[in-house]
């Protein structure tokens, strides 16, 4: 009976260290996703004593330094893809900008080749499409380059109301004018 072996490892320094930086930050599996290590799993893989492991996991805060180290991972890994999609947003805006002077340029085009010919010569559908490509066009590059085109219908309703609002005074002004009995309007 003297002769009996413990049935598992001591711990040393540099065991515990192991140890715990496969329990806190864990390993990279083959396709490239971090796995931390169970308590139970550590103790199987290393001939050591669940009880012990678990004990020197407790009072060396394994577990609070797991979830720390969690967090400020992903911090990392969010600050890294907000980085990369800035990147890649700011490829499309520029992509996004000179499809839209392009398209500008079309229309430009189509309007000189005919500029010496009468503005009478487009169709009102034709004039209709070409300004109608025009503006969704410069929303297309405001968008781009991260203005808002919101403000714009907002502004134009209002100028739109304006107007009408304007229009209807003329109109009064007129019609209270005529049935005073006065023959001009002007």
């Amino acid at each position: 009976m003297a002769n009996k072996k413990p049935k598992y490892k001591k711990i040393t320094s540099d065991i515990k260290e192991r140890l715990r930086i496969s329990y806190v930050q864990g390993d990279l599996d083959p396709q490239g996703f971090r796995r931390c290590s169970t308590i139970e799993e550590l103790a199987l893989d290393n001939n050591l004593s669940k009880n012990t492991l678990y004990k020197l996991a407790q009072r060396e805060n394994w577990k609070f330094a797991q979830e720390k180290f969690q967090r400020d991972y992903e911090e990392k890994l969010d600050a890294q893809r907000i980085k990369e999609f800035s990147v890649e947003a700011k490829k499309l805006d520029s992509a996004c900008l000179n499809i839209a002077k392009a398209l500008l340029s079309r229309v430009g085009v189509v309007i000189r080749n005919t500029q010496n010919a009468s503005i009478q010569e487009f169709t009102p559908q034709q004039l209709d499409s070409m300004a109608s490509s025009a503006l969704k066009t410069q929303k297309f590059a405001k968008l781009a380059l991260g203005e808002s085109t919101d403000n714009i219908n907002i502004n134009g309703n209002i100028q739109e109301n304006d107007t009408f609002a304007r229009a209807m005074e003329l109109l009064d002004t007129i019609e209270d004018s005529r049935s005073k009995g006065s023959s001009t309007t002007h």
